[in-house]
């Protein structure tokens, strides 16, 4: 995943977005430190059993503050349940 931030597509819909393969994409959410929580689009082939790679990015760019608070939360999560078990 890109350290990029997000930036958006023009497309008002993902059920008409098809990808290099010729197929509908899919909406995934990244939740890297750098976007977490941004959706993006991408091929739901993998690029490894011959899927185009096509990627987009979804959403509008977050404000830095949001990414913070959200990476914050997820390694808080993470470590309550590396504590758990």
């Amino acid at each position: 995943m890109s350290k990029l931030s997000c930036s958006s597509i023009s497309a008002s819909s993902t059920t008409n977005v098809l990808c290099q393969c010729g197929v509908v994409v899919e909406m995934k959410t990244s939740w890297t430190q750098s976007n977490p929580g941004c959706r993006f689009l991408c091929c739901k082939i993998l690029k490894a059993q011959g899927g185009c790679g096509y990627f987009r990015w979804y959403d509008d760019e977050m404000p830095a503050q949001s990414r913070m608070v959200i990476w914050s939360l997820l390694k808080r999560v993470k470590t309550y349940e590396l504590e758990r078990n």
